[in-house]
């Protein structure tokens, strides 16, 4: 799927939630980028993290699922 084709794609899942593959909800979808996900979680200081493609397992019905473990998401993909 080309850049162009995926943030097309995704832009439907903006507001939507994102899980790990351990099953913890790791935020909302805030924005899509190229080839990136913006995932915001806590309503008054939000974590956010910077999702890359490679770890989208699949994408259904409203819901992300992500391939990694919170943990690894919390440890790369994290900022602030």
């Amino acid at each position: 799927m080309s850049s162009k084709e995926w943030i097309n794609e995704l832009q439907s899942f903006v507001n939507k939630p994102v899980y790990a593959s351990d099953g913890r909800k790791i935020g909302i979808i805030y924005s899509v980028q190229s080839e990136k996900l913006v995932v915001t979680s806590g309503p008054i200081t939000p974590d956010k993290y910077l999702i890359p493609q490679s770890p989208i397992k699949s994408f259904e019905k409203g819901v992300v699922h992500l391939a990694d473990t919170s943990d690894y998401i919390d440890d790369n993909y994290k900022f602030e």
